[in-house]
């Protein structure tokens, strides 16, 4: 198969435009969730509540990525907290929270950015591996295309057959944990505000100086098989981020659809900001 700039270009860009699918609808959620619970309950306390023990699998799973990140690295924590619905009281905790509520945090000591970068990104490929297994669990297929073939089409069609794959999976009674798994770690899996902030020296920079290498000819290119195998984690990225975006889309709707409902019967909203 022939990598080409522009069979890069386009594969790129599917990758992107699925992740941006996927946090657009995730951040949805995120407030929308806590939205409905406040028109029901009427109090922000409760709200936040329902939010916290709704994605507090995710949270786990995402607090000891950061943590068992910092021990395979070497690098010195402090406390772990998985349930605590509030604020840390150190700047330097790791949190997963949303709007006031920290949901959990890891007190990781300061360290290089490299180090530091990786710590943050830790919760993303955790929660990425974690949705393939579910996904196994769910039969689903993940549109990997087989290593010697190096095609595209296996994803798209994939990626297509995500809606059929979702309401045959309803059959199954137990499938319903594994989706509810799918909406909390895939809710829990993006690195939060002060996990992103060493990116700019220990990723963003680095990746940009190889980039430029490469664009002037001064790095030379990737052997063949890497390209392929590169190539086809991409696309199985896109996969991962179209199926996490599908099930909260799902769940978007019914939350859209309850809060209409609540909102005309209270005959309140929420401005949301």
């Amino acid at each position: 198969m022939d990598f080409s700039t522009s069979l890069w270009a386009g594969t790129i860009l599917w990758l992107y435009c699925g992740f941006m699918v996927f946090w657009g609808v995730q951040w949805w959620l995120g407030r929308h969730i806590q939205g409905l619970a406040l028109l029901i309950f009427g109090r922000p306390g409760p709200a936040s509540s329902i939010y916290f023990w709704m994605l507090a699998p995710g949270v786990i799973l995402h607090e000891l990525s950061h943590w068992f990140a910092a021990k395979a690295l070497l690098v010195p924590t402090k406390d772990l907290v998985l349930f605590r619905p509030q604020r840390p009281a150190s700047e330097g905790g790791r949190g997963n929270g949303a709007g006031p509520v920290t949901l959990g945090y890891v007190e990781i000591f300061k360290t290089d950015p490299l180090r530091q970068s990786l710590i943050g990104l830790a919760p993303l490929p955790v929660g990425i591996l974690t949705l393939l297994l579910l996904a196994s669990l769910l039969n689903f297929g993940t549109g990997t295309p087989a290593p010697s073939s190096g095609q595209s089409a296996g994803i798209w069609q994939a990626i297509a057959a995500l809606p059929g794959e979702l309401l045959g999976s309803f059959r199954h009674p137990l499938n319903l944990l594994w989706l509810y798994l799918v909406f909390t770690v895939s809710n829990g899996m993006l690195p939060s505000r002060p996990d992103r902030k060493p990116w700019l020296i220990g990723f963003i920079l680095p990746g940009t100086i190889l980039l430029l290498l490469s664009l002037t000819g001064t790095l030379p290119p990737l052997p063949l098989d890497w390209q392929r195998s590169l190539y086809n984690l991409v696309i199985s990225l896109t996969w991962i981020f179209a199926f996490a975006a599908l099930i909260n889309l799902l769940l978007a709707s019914l939350i859209f659809l309850l809060e209409w409902l609540v909102s005309r019967f209270r005959r309140r909203r929420v401005v949301y900001k």
